[in-house]
């Protein structure tokens, strides 16, 4: 379920078998957890310069309430982990299944790797194109922390993993 514009609306109502049928769902194909071998080399792998290079523009004066708000108008949807639980509230439709793929491959990260991801607030944008302006300093709002799939030299949005590729039609 989905919360959406003040109510709880049920996006992917579950189909479950009729009475007496044998459809079932295992955990044999669908593990819930996931076993993790230590890692030989305990080095972050090179992409990782690129978050801390995403997130620099915030380094200094953190990340506020009032930026995040700023990114509302071209976010499709908010999404909240609290305690390893997922919340999104959603506020407008993305092109095609691009949002649901995003937000799937959250929940995949936090069913294989349960109590690891921190609990955090962002709002993220579907679309391709950046819209958070790379300015000045002290000219004008200060910009909000805007996750999508894209950016560029001339943008701060925060590049994420694009998975709604597993939802393309073929």
């Amino acid at each position: 379920s989905i919360w959406h514009s003040g109510r709880l609306q049920e996006e992917f109502p579950l189909r479950c078998p009729s009475r007496g049928s044998t459809a079932a769902t295992s955990n044999s194909y669908y593990p819930t957890r996931r076993r993790h071998k230590p890692a030989a080399n305990v080095s972050c792998p090179a992409y990782f310069r690129w978050i801390h290079e995403d997130l620099r523009q915030w380094k200094g004066s953190g990340i506020t309430r009032e930026m995040v708000e700023g990114g509302r108008r071209s976010a499709h949807f908010r999404l909240v982990i609290v305690e390893g639980r997922a919340y999104v509230d959603k506020y407008r439709t993305a092109l095609q299944t691009r949002d649901v793929y995003t937000l799937w491959g959250i929940l995949q990260l936090l069913r294989w790797y349960p109590g690891r991801l921190p609990d955090l607030e962002l709002l993220f944008d579907c679309d391709d194109r950046p819209v958070v302006r790379r300015r000045r300093p002290n000219s004008g709002p200060p910009p909000p922390p805007l996750f999508r799939y894209c950016s560029d030299g001339a943008s701060l949005d925060i590049v994420f993993p694009d998975w709604s590729f597993w939802g393309w039609y073929v």
